[in-house]
């Protein structure tokens, strides 16, 4: 059984989902800093998928932490999920989520939603996987979300054009910049005052 949601029947499959969450508007990067629980440099080392009561599937991927820039420091790994993937003969489809190789090195952006569940903000835009620029011999990041059909592999994420090359050096430093900064009140798209509140006001664990 093929299963492809639409944006507004994933909406109602999950619930309390945030609109961030599923939201496909651009954010920018402060933005996902500032809409995130946490904010990881992990590795992918397990991904698999579930079927939940409803019949829809799920993909899950655990992230081993190497790095925390926002959120609780005592966390050592998270269980990543994105609606959409094939579990026996079912499979449910859905534009524009993230994907998961194992061994795969990145950035994450994430948000613990109210059914528990922890996904990547924004769908793909929560994850920037990092990989070595050959020119340079430093690392970029680099977000790729690839067809839903299509396999995925992070070893063959094409390398962006060099004037939009990101460095990890850079991008974490604009991270913790805007974590030490804080929430600046402003609005973000599909997320609501007293979230962005709550998000912000989280103690960190040292």
């Amino acid at each position: 059984m093929k299963n492809i949601l639409s944006f507004a029947t994933m909406m109602g499959v999950l619930g309390s989902l945030p609109a961030s969450a599923t939201s496909m508007v651009a954010l920018s990067q402060d933005q996902m800093v500032d809409a995130s629980t946490a904010v990881v440099h992990g590795v992918v080392t397990e991904v698999w998928t579930e079927e939940d009561t409803k019949g829809v599937v799920w993909t899950r991927a655990q992230v081993e932490v190497r790095e925390t820039y926002k959120g609780d420091t005592a966390v050592k790994a998270y269980i990543v999920d994105q609606i959409g993937g094939r579990f026996g003969g079912n499979t449910t489809g859905m534009a524009g989520t993230a994907r998961f190789s194992i061994g795969e090195d990145a950035i994450f952006f994430l948000e613990t939603l109210g059914n528990g569940r922890t996904t990547t903000v924004g769908l793909s835009q929560g994850k920037f996987t990092t990989r070595m620029d050959p020119y340079t011999q430093l690392h970029v990041v680099t977000r790729f979300a690839p067809p839903a059909h299509q396999k995925y592999d992070h070893r063959f994420i094409p390398l962006p054009a060099e004037d939009d090359r990101i460095y990890l050096s850079d991008f974490v430093e604009r991270i913790q910049d805007r974590v030490q900064q804080g929430w600046d009140g402003q609005a973000i798209p599909g997320v609501s005052i007293e979230r962005l509140q709550t998000i912000n006001k989280i103690e960190v664990a040292r």
